[in-house]
């Protein structure tokens, strides 16, 4: 069998789809070495990583690549991609094609496994973008329909797929993500005295990365943190990042949140480049995410893969990722956050249990069982 995937995200290896489409590629000819990998790159990406071991490559070129990028992009997905998928499987034999984002072909001959991560613009109305974003997609909530069959990546998410997309639960399967090799447990005194060094964060501190936008709920963790200090308490939070865009709907004012609760001096806005992420996670004393809606929640799990002490909101999919090893609070009860936070910080007993249960929690999650229950998916698809 030819497995044929869209390669748009194999150039961005460090934002969700291309972490999860890297952690895919290289496992599957691992798993399943019988099948031929070949990747379909759209010719305007530019040259992207090394490909793993048992993954060859095509590049795929469309009339706009010189001309607009959405419109290349457009075009690449809905017309190069299916047109070339045929002519591979015509020459090469059987196939499917594997589309590992929200974005399907409206029409294939080779048969398509969609991956949709989630479908937070057809949820949230301030997702739901301009005109153009909202007829995109309408464009592929059709597509979709299309699919031999639909992965995503918790049953939090399966559960919203089914509803709003109206497929039928035998077509859509819940595979869950895994943290990249990088995160893993290290020495926390020496983590800390790294992040003094290069941050300037000094004694015990929560931190938070994972997207400023409205979702993520950050503004909850900081009157939180308002809270405990109003108490006497002496925490402080780093927040990683920036605003992605000046859309205050969208992305809420954190700095004038932080001058107005008088927060200046305990909280810390950093830059992380990816290299240091794994430090971060180890160093701090608590990773804190109050998110309303995940359609996985990689943070989460990266940070207890580091063996942080983690405290999740009890929303979406994020009961699924951290099971018992974390601290659940409702993602808007401000009260909760700061009295869960609070235990981390002042119970050393408390801190240590999680530490050693979001270890093993995150040792259950794995790219290989990405890769074998995807192989399943994709080999059941390639025979109906």
């Amino acid at each position: 069998m030819q497995v044929l995937i869209n390669g748009s995200f194999w150039g961005q290896p460090n934002v969700g789809s291309g972490q999860y489409l890297h952690g895919l590629l290289r496992w599957l000819p691992q798993v399943a070495p019988q099948h031929r990998y070949l990747l379909l790159l759209p010719a305007a990406g530019g040259p992207g990583p090394a490909l793993p071991p048992g993954v060859s490559s095509v590049t795929v070129g469309t009339p706009f690549d010189r001309v607009s990028k959405n419109l290349a992009k457009l075009f690449f997905e809905q017309v190069a991609l299916p047109r070339a998928a045929r002519r591979l499987a015509r020459h090469l034999g059987p196939a499917v094609l594997l589309v590992p984002y929200f974005a399907p072909p409206l029409r294939s001959a080779v048969p398509v496994v969609t991956t949709v991560g989630d479908i937070i613009p057809l949820l949230l109305p301030e997702y739901r973008g301009g005109p153009h974003v909202r007829a995109y997609m309408r464009l592929v909530r059709r597509a979709v329909r299309g699919s031999a069959h639909v992965l995503t990546f918790s049953s939090a998410s399966r559960d919203d797929i089914i509803a709003r997309l109206g497929l039928p639960p035998r077509r859509v399967t819940s595979v869950l993500l895994a943290a990249g090799d990088q995160y893993g447990p290290g020495d926390q005194p020496a983590a800390r005295a790294e992040v003094a060094r290069r941050y300037g964060i000094d004694g015990p501190f929560i931190y938070y990365v994972g997207g400023l936008d409205a979702r993520k709920n950050v503004p909850v963790l900081l009157h939180a943190l308002a809270l405990m200090r109003g108490r006497g308490g002496h925490a402080s939070l780093a927040i990683a990042g920036r605003a992605l865009g000046k859309n205050r709907r969208l992305f809420p004012d954190l700095d004038a949140l932080i001058a107005d609760l008088e927060l200046g001096q305990a909280v810390r806005r950093i830059d992380v480049p990816t290299e240091d992420g794994p430090l971060l996670y180890r160093a701090c004393a608590a990773f804190a995410f109050p998110s309303r809606y995940e359609g996985f929640g990689l943070p989460p799990l990266e940070a207890m893969a580091c063996g942080a002490p983690v405290v999740v909101s009890d929303a979406s999919s994020l009961p699924e990722v951290v099971g018992p090893a974390a601290l659940r609070v409702p993602p808007d009860d401000v009260l909760g956050w700061a009295a869960a936070l609070g235990r981390v910080l002042g119970d050393t007993r408390l801190s240590a249990d999680l530490r050693a249960h979001g270890l093993a929690r995150a040792a259950q999650f794995s790219y290989r069982r990405v890769a074998e229950e995807t192989i399943a998916v994709l080999e059941s698809a390639a025979r109906l």
